[in-house]
């Protein structure tokens, strides 16, 4: 899964040893007590188990195009609401027809007000330096590149298929055969920078 280790720094050192200290002020002022340390450490547990917010981390980088319904584009999900069943949009001519499976999913349902937009993750990897309240503008302005990509329509259905699905699951991550090059690296060419 790690591809890339950061080297470990001098501010790394610093945020143990600040960590380190804030947790022993937190035990010292509130009565020598473990609870409040017991309380932080269960809450780091919970903010990333079986909630319906924590699906996005699976529905973002996990392979889903295994499964049968779940993971159709916008445009598809019209064509369903309208009736037009046999209107596929992967059957007609497209230029992303000819493309590997996607890398990324995004979701555009109600959790993304509670989630800072996380959900649209292919804006947000198309365009790093957009902010969150942004994201959705991004997807207006530029919804012809953005619906006919697969999405998903629910994180809830996420947990469920990769808990139960034995087409999905920890082994379905995309991993480039070339390999990538470090965001920030060496060896950009100048064709490649934007002025």
């Amino acid at each position: 899964m790690f591809i890339y280790t950061p080297t470990f720094t001098p501010i790394h050192l610093l945020n143990i040893i600040a960590q380190f200290t804030f947790d022993f002020a937190l035990y010292k002022f509130c009565g020598s007590s473990m609870q409040p340390i017991y309380y932080l450490l269960l809450s780091s547990f919970l903010a990333g188990s079986l909630h319906p917010c924590a699906g996005h981390f699976i529905a973002e980088h996990y392979f889903f195009s295994n499964t049968s319904g779940g993971t159709e584009s916008i445009e598809e999900q019209r064509a369903m609401k309208s009736g037009k069943k046999g209107t596929n949009t992967s059957s007609s001519s497209s230029p992303l027809d000819s493309l590997s499976p996607p890398e990324t999913y995004s979701y555009y349902g109600p959790l993304n007000i509670l989630t800072y937009n996380v959900g649209l993750h292919n804006e947000h990897h198309d365009f790093p330096a957009i902010p969150w309240t942004r994201l959705h503008t991004l997807h207006k302005i530029a919804k012809e590149f953005y619906e006919p990509l697969p999405c998903h329509r629910s994180w809830v259905w996420v947990i469920w298929t990769f808990i139960f699905d034995k087409n999905v699951g920890m082994w379905c991550r995309v991993k480039r055969a070339e390999g990538g090059r470090m965001v920030g690296g060496s060896g950009w060419k100048e064709s490649e920078l934007q002025n």
